[in-house]
Parts: structure tokens; sequence; C-alpha cells
């Protein structure tokens, strides 16, 4: 009888730490889950603290350009509007407020500021003593963004999580970043400029998602006729093609047949070329070739891609913007005509940059846009356009170029490249009306360039 209890005691009390520890595993899990929940939560409401930062430097910095009552009055807009929403990301976060209360007066600071700038700025020009506060604010976005990089590399790797320092992030943060967690959220948020909406495509590259396609010239081509196209066109860097494999057909904006020239047994010895429906023009070439070491110089792989262009029909080219990725050196060239640079119409190559080979070829903006224009004369002269910059920067050179408008148009602007301090704008107005037109920032990085 004894015995028979002492089984079921143990029995119940197997039964019991089985249940307690099924119950202490689900909690275990729903932790994690409620851990992984936050820590997304946080990490988001980061990076959108850091986008928005991000555009506060760059307008700053364009503010500072602009010339334009019309278009500073945009740059405040944008301004007040990134400021707030930096500000209202920044409180989601699990810090404590005296950590960030300097960071959230800076950022209600630059929104309150630009508020009334364009407020002010409908019936007076900015004073200088306007100018000088928009510098000073610049310049401290500017190392708010250094050090906020310091945290967004610390979260990457994996030095600290959100959901670990709701207590306080300083005790998290690396040694060094900053000797009070105060300043270094201060200098945090200068490097929440947009992201570029542009890399190497140089500017404008990001219109050709608004228009129809206006380059495509001819007839419609059959498959055999587009395998010879692809043939014909291709850099085979001395290879011979084996077999032409038919990869599919690209629908969309410009209809294409997928093409593949089999060079070689392997996976790397396929080139990957579209080819339009409509007149055969070449839209994508890919050759997945590796390139082990840099033999060429960017001038020389230039001067090798214009020869590929020029040889393949496409001529009245001019090199662009560049960007140099493992020894492969990608440059968008732009069309001219008349002299202009036609900014829409750009096509897109990648040099090896061991023998000169053409590994890549895009050219769908040019196929949308390009076409002959019918390009007004300049009302005004460029020495009349160049009195519309501000006096403050430095012109370093200038051309006639066409732009795309946001109303999906094109314009006809004098293209200034210009300087203020170190910095390098692109700053362009109208030739016609004298309006600014639109600012670009550069950013001259090791491999290329960036445009903000």
């Amino acid at each position: 009888m004894r015995t028979s209890r002492s089984s079921a005691a143990i029995v119940a009390l197997a039964i019991l730490w089985g249940v307690t520890a099924l119950w202490g595993i689900g909690q275990v899990r729903a932790k994690r889950q409620t851990d992984v929940l936050l820590q997304n939560k946080y990490s988001r409401a980061f990076y959108d603290t850091l986008q928005r930062t991000k555009n506060v430097e760059a307008l700053l910095s364009k503010g500072l350009v602009s010339g334009s009552p019309d278009q500073m009055d945009a740059i405040f807009s944008d301004l007040w509007y990134n400021a707030n929403s930096a500000q209202e990301n920044l409180n989601q976060l699990p810090v404590s407020h005296d950590v960030v209360a300097k960071t959230s007066k800076f950022l209600s600071q630059v929104g309150d500021y630009s508020y009334s700038l364009s407020k002010q700025n409908k019936t007076r020009n900015l004073s200088d003593k306007d100018w000088q506060t928009m510098q000073q604010l610049y310049r401290t976005s500017a190392s708010l963004n250094q050090e906020m990089s310091a945290v967004e590399r610390a979260a990457a790797t994996g030095s600290f999580h959100w959901t670990e320092i709701q207590g306080g992030l300083a005790k998290k943060l690396p040694q060094g970043s900053a000797g009070s967690v105060d300043n270094s959220f201060r200098q945090l948020e200068t490097r929440l400029q947009e992201l570029p909406v542009l890399v190497y495509d140089g500017p404008f590259s990001d219109h050709i998602d608004k228009i129809e396609p206006q380059g495509l010239t001819g007839g419609l081509v059959s498959l055999d006729q587009a395998k010879q196209i692809a043939r014909s066109f291709a850099d085979l860097g001395g290879a011979a093609v084996q077999q032409t494999v038919v990869s599919g057909e690209v629908r969309g904006k410009i209809p294409s047949y997928s093409l593949a020239l089999r060079t070689g047994n392997g996976p790397q010895d396929a080139i990957t070329i579209n080819v339009s429906k409509q007149g055969g023009h070449v839209v994508l070439l890919l050759n997945p070739r590796p390139v082990a070491a840099a033999k060429l110089t960017d001038d020389q792989a230039r001067t090798q891609a214009l020869s590929f262009l020029n040889s393949r029909g496409l001529t009245g080219f001019m090199p662009s913007y560049t960007l140099r990725q493992q020894n492969v050196l990608t440059i968008s060239f732009v069309s001219t005509q008349d002299a202009v640079a036609v900014y829409p119409d750009q096509v897109k190559l990648q040099v090896a940059l061991d023998n000169g080979q053409v590994l890549g070829y895009e050219a769908l903006g040019y196929l949308t846009s390009h076409h002959r224009r019918a390009l007004p004369s300049p009302k005004i002269t460029a020495a009349q356009a160049k009195a519309k910059l501000s006096p403050r920067i430095q012109v370093l050179s200038e051309r006639l170029a066409v732009i795309p408008t946001t109303s999906k148009g094109e314009s006809l602007a004098y293209e200034f490249k210009t300087k203020l301090a170190d910095e390098t704008f692109l700053v362009y107005i109208n030739a016609q009306s004298g309006e600014e037109e639109h600012i670009l920032k550069l950013l001259n990085l090791p491999n290329g360039t960036l445009t903000l």
C-alpha cells in the first residue's frame, strides 16, 4: 500500500516537474519571441532616425548653396518634415530621456528654424545671420552623424542589442565612442542624410521608371535574329560561343528575348544578353567572369568602353560618373546632342580592369528616353544664369544639359559644378526662365562618386 502511494507520489511529482519544465520552456520561448519583436522594432526606429537625420544634413548643405527663393522654400519644407520625423523615431528608442535630450532638442530646433525661415523667405531674402545659423546647424548635424555611425557599426556587429540597453545606453556603447552618451547622440544624426538616390549612375538616372520607351526603333525581330544580334554585340574576350541558350522572355516596359551565350561548361561561362523584340536593341549584357587583378587605369577603361560603344554604332556619348568595385569599373555615359549633355539618355558599362573586356552593359535609360530633341535656344546667357547662383559658392565649370523634371518632362538648364568650402555641388539653372531647378551634392569617394 505504502509502495503504491510512494509510486503515485513520485509519478505526481514527475508530472509536476514535467509541467513546470514545459511551462518554463514556453516562457523562455515567449520571452525570446518578445525580444526579437522588440529588437526589430527598435532597430527599425533607429534606422528610420538615421535616414531622416541624413536627410537633414543633405538638405542643410543644399540650403547653403541655393540662391533661389522657391528652391529654398522647398528645402525648408523638407527640412521641417525630416527633422520632425527623425525626432519622432528617436523617441521610440529604449533610452532614457536625458541620454537623447540634446539630440531631440537639436532636431526640434532644426524643424522650428526651417518653418520660421520658410515664412520669412516669402517676404525677404535670407540675412547673413540666417546663413551663419544654417552653417552652424549643418556642422552640428555633420559631427552628430559621425558619432551615430559608431552606434550603427556597433549594432551591426552585435556589440550590443537594443533590448539589452533599456536600462541605459551608456553601458553598452563601445569604449571611447563618446565620453558621454549624450554627446554620442548629438553627433550621431548627421549620418542620417538621405541615402543616395544615384550611385555611379550620375544625376537623374531614376527618371526611367516614369516614362514610356522612346528609343526603340525598327520592327519586330525573330528569335533567330536576336541570337545573331547577341553574338555580334557581346565582347567575348577571345572566347568562342559553344552554344546559345534561350533563357526565356522579359516582360515589362521593353519586352525582350533573354539569351545565354555559353563559352564553357562552368557556371561563370555564360554571358546573359537581353535583346528587345522591337528593333533588336541590346538592353542588358552581363558576364559574371571574376577579375583577379587590376592592370588598367580608370582612364584606360573609359577609353576601352567608349571604343566598345562606337564599334556597336552607339556614338555621341561622353563619360559621366564611375564606380570601381572588385577590379571592375562601372562607367555611366550620357548622350550628347549639339554639344549639350542629355542626362535622360544614359548607358552603363562595366569594364574588367585586367584586360579591358566589357563585362556589363545596361541601356534601359537610353532606350527609354532617347530621341532627337528640338532643343530650344536659351533665353538667358551663361553669365546671366551664373548671376543667379549664391555668391558664396565657387564655380568650377559650366555647360548646357537636358535634365528630366518631376512632371515627367525635360528642361534645358545650365549645369554649374560648384564648390562650397571642401564640398562639391551641381546646381542647375533653367536656361529659359532663369529659375534654380535642382541641386545635387557630390561625394567623391575612393572608389567612385555618390550624388545626394
